[in-house]
């Protein structure tokens, strides 16, 4: 089929997603595909609740906008605060680690782009964050996705940077290609001056990015010293869920958080009231060495202050600066600059071919030799590339100690599951994972989880919290709750994938709340600033009120299918 293929490109806060999404709205068939679970969450919720404006109907200028959207939706009234029932679609959820669906033969679907369907035939398809398809982690998803899914119109949003790959990818198809370019709905300026190092001059509306965890933390405590004023944080390791709430703790006026402290986690998915962005390093080590931040990398951050909408004045703008005042030239030098062409896209090859070459190997060769066998075989055209390998480490490893457990097939499928590749405690629960199937054929939540520290904090946590005890090392706790976090992640993407193999879902999905409930507690406790009656409102309730709820008994609350999975499970219990 020849398809239409709608490019909208433009950089943060440009709205470049709008006529995207009413078209998808407006679909007889249609399906979103993004990055993050939070964003495909939302996209579904409100198709099903009818908030979304479909193109065609009349944009009328007294609806209620939802300006709280974590979508790049712009000026127009597209996304609606109360929905409008003539506009309700039903829609089904489909991540990596969450199935809702709605009605099973409905014709629109939103997930994860990992998780896009290619058998099915649609009117509308969107694939958000089209510039990560250069992201030599994930980015051969994307990659497929462009050149495999089945819809009329295709709709891609993103960078413009992105342009010139998209075009070489589709010429040799077929498919007509249209880009709309977007241009920033307020105003981003530089500042003149630096914070010149003092953390004291951070004030209320400021967010303050930094590249490391413990930088995040360190800045947290002495922002909250220095000034007095409460600060959420945002980093990779915290679930999206608790990046969700520490967002929405700052964007409340009432909440008591004042200042965010962040990583570049804030670049995506999240919708921020940022006045001033103000960047802790303009160098990220990237595994090896410290180096400059990108131009993409440093506009993406950048662009999250001011967005607009959200501070009254919408042409209010937002400011961007440092803290040191030598790195103040180099921000200013690459705001200013047009960010390069992605150089390449990424790919992997299927199954089927890895199945076929493994078959001419020698018998009990490893999965990571397979995939270099590929590698130094496989000829790769312009403008593509295979992805590395090294970003699926634990994944070989995992794989390869199972030996004949799984068949190839299933092996090849699940080593892409979602694992951090320098957690100690995450590989040494893949390892007792693999240890367990080797042995019984299964992997029991229970066995993986009961003795480890992970499950420890979880316990000591709660239990301190619903006697409003004093957190006692809690940043040591938090490390391990996130840890656990990220563990039972992956292990509820392998349960939709084999729920015989890995049978605890419902109870890996009870312990998921708790643990989130357990981070967001961890976070509480570490400020040292007293808390006055608003922040006790959104934090102390949300914390230990949350947990004392989550420890009456979430098997009652989730009604008999938990209790049954609770008792398969040997009734892991906090």
């Amino acid at each position: 089929m020849r398809r239409k293929v709608i490019m909208h490109v433009g950089p943060t806060n440009s709205g470049k997603t709008h006529n995207a999404l009413r078209a998808l709205a407006a679909a007889r068939s249609g399906c979103y595909a993004g990055p993050l679970r939070l964003l495909a969450h939302e996209i579904a919720d409100r198709l099903n609740n009818g908030q979304i404006i479909p193109l065609g109907a009349e944009l009328k200028s007294d609806v209620e906008v939802d300006v709280n959207t974590n979508l790049d939706v712009g000026a127009a009234p597209v996304v609606t605060s109360s929905g409008d029932g003539r506009y309700s679609r039903p829609c089904n959820l489909i991540t990596g680690e969450l199935r809702i669906m709605v009605e099973p033969s409905t014709g629109l679907m939103s997930s994860t782009i990992e998780m896009m369907n290619f058998t099915r035939y649609y009117d509308v398809a969107v694939i958000d964050e089209i510039q990560m398809i250069a992201d030599p982690g994930r980015g051969s998803s994307w990659s497929y996705a462009v050149l495999g899914v089945r819809a009329k119109e295709l709709h891609l949003c993103g960078e413009e940077s992105a342009v010139p790959i998209i075009e070489a990818m589709l010429k040799d198809i077929g498919d007509e290609l249209i880009v709309n370019r977007y241009e920033r709905l307020t105003p981003l300026v530089v500042a003149d001056k630096s914070l010149q190092g003092d953390l004291s001059t951070i004030q209320p509306g400021d967010c303050i990015v930094a590249f490391s965890r413990s930088a995040i933390l360190d800045l947290k405590d002495k922002v909250e010293q220095m000034t007095g004023l409460r600060a959420a944080v945002v980093y990779g390791r915290l679930p999206p869920e608790v990046r969700n709430t520490q967002a929405a703790l700052f964007n409340d006026p009432n909440s008591g958080y004042d200042v965010l402290v962040g990583s570049d986690a804030i670049g995506m998915g999240l919708n921020l009231k940022i006045k001033r962005m103000v960047f802790h390093s303009m160098h990220k080590f990237n595994g090896i060495k410290e180096l400059p931040l990108s131009i993409s990398q440093t506009k993406q951050i950048a662009g999250r202050a001011g967005r607009y909408g959200l501070h009254g004045d919408s042409n209010s703008g937002g400011v961007v600066t440092t803290l040191l005042e030598a790195d103040l030239p180099l921000l200013r030098e690459t705001m200013a600059k047009a960010a390069p062409s992605l150089p390449r896209a990424f790919i992997r090859s299927n199954e089927d071919i890895q199945g076929k070459l493994y078959d001419q190997l020698p018998s009990g060769t490893s999965l990571k030799t397979l995939f270099e066998a590929e590698r130094c075989l496989a000829k790769i055209s312009k403008p593509y590339e295979l992805e590395t390998v090294d970003t699926l480490a634990i994944g070989y490893e995992l794989m390869d100690t199972m030996g004949k457990v799984l068949p190839l097939a299933d092996r090849l499928g699940l080593v892409q599951m979602p694992l951090p590749q320098r957690d100690p405690r995450v590989a040494h629960f893949a390892r007792n994972l693999a240890a367990a199937m080797r042995a019984t054929g299964t992997a029991r939540l229970q066995d993986l989880v009961q003795d480890t520290d992970m499950f420890s904090s979880l316990v000591e946590v709660l239990d301190h919290s619903e006697s409003e005890k004093p957190i006692l090392f809690a940043d040591e706790h938090l490390q391990c709750l996130e840890s656990l976090d990220k563990a039972l992640s992956a292990y509820a993407w392998l349960s939709y994938r084999n729920n015989v193999v890995f049978p605890d879902q419902e109870v890996n999905a009870i312990l998921k709340e708790k643990t989130e409930k357990a981070i967001e507690i961890c976070l509480v406790s570490l400020s040292k600033l007293e808390e006055d009656s608003q922040a006790k409102a959104f934090s102390i309730k949300r914390g230990t009120k949350l947990a004392k709820k989550v420890k009456r008994g979430a098997a009652a609350k989730r009604g008999g299918a938990a209790k049954r999975g609770s008792a398969r499970s040997g009734k892991v219990k906090v």
